[in-house]
């Protein structure tokens, strides 16, 4: 519970904040607990990053393959995943401002990305189908992730900063424009 309010204080504060310009008092302060409760739960600012990346990335994981098949058409789970996490980035908007703020962090070491990315290699094994049926550009599985998911990332912040609404139609054209991107 308290490490819950924990995460939960410090991923407002670095959103709003930023990381360098908050202490660890702030984050005490903020989650209504003391320095020593911080401290019981994480070992520094920098394990509170990365345990809130990999609890972002469980929280984002669990909302975007709820009911998830494998028996769909490559588009159709294309579609089904990528407007999950639109919709995920939407509904949660601290989340998305922190991985977009972070996910490019050195603090986020290659081990925690491993922790907190193995969930999402499912979108590279549909990557794989495509490449394998020639649908997809000649691109790595992991690499058509990473642009499709920078384009997601960069088109939320252009619609948030636009005033743009998220409709139906909104959402449906940008993942068929995301979808003509990488198709052959």
């Amino acid at each position: 519970m308290k490490r819950t309010q924990i995460i939960h204080a410090a991923l407002k504060l670095f959103v709003t904040n930023g990381a360098h310009a908050v202490t660890i008092a702030q984050i005490a302060g903020e989650a209504g607990v003391g320095i020593g409760t911080v401290y019981k739960h994480f070992k520094s600012k920098e394990d509170i990053i990365q345990q809130i990346w990999i609890w972002q990335k469980a929280e984002e994981s669990a909302y975007v393959f709820k009911n998830y098949t494998a028996k769909d058409s490559i588009k159709d789970r294309f579609n089904f995943l990528w407007e999950k996490v639109i919709r995920y980035f939407i509904e949660h908007p601290l989340e998305f401002q922190f991985s977009y703020q972070f996910a490019a962090s050195p603090v986020l070491t290659r081990e925690i990305h491993e922790i907190a990315m193995k969930d999402f290699l499912l979108f590279d094994a549909l990557y794989e189908e495509g490449l394998a049926e020639d649908l997809f550009k000649p691109l790595t599985a992991r690499h058509l992730r990473l642009y499709t998911f920078s384009t997601i990332n960069g088109w939320i912040l252009w619609a948030i900063d636009e005033q743009v609404t998220f409709s139906e139609d909104t959402i449906s054209l940008f993942l068929q424009m995301a979808w003509d991107a990488i198709k052959k």
